[in-house]
């Protein structure tokens, strides 16, 4: 099944070459996880601190279904 990825900030760098760019489509298999799709992409589970799915927060757990957009975000730094 095809799903898009949109990887942020830091995370971009692991947007495959071929690609272009974020968002990408991306082939999964049927059932795969978001954790199937960081380590098919070879994104370290510490460095995606936040995981949305379709702009809702998800955790590396849910299951894809087809056409959905996973977005993954680095660790923010900030504050006082």
């Amino acid at each position: 099944m095809r799903v898009s990825i949109r990887l942020n900030a830091s995370l971009r760098r692991y947007i495959p070459s071929d690609k272009g760019g974020s968002p990408f489509p991306l082939e999964v298999e049927d059932g795969a996880t978001v954790a199937t799709v960081m380590s098919q992409l070879g994104i370290p589970h510490r460095q995606a601190q936040m995981v949305t799915v379709d702009g809702e927060q998800a955790d590396v757990d849910a299951v894809l279904a087809e056409d959905q957009e996973l977005s993954l975000f680095p660790p923010l730094a900030g504050g006082c």
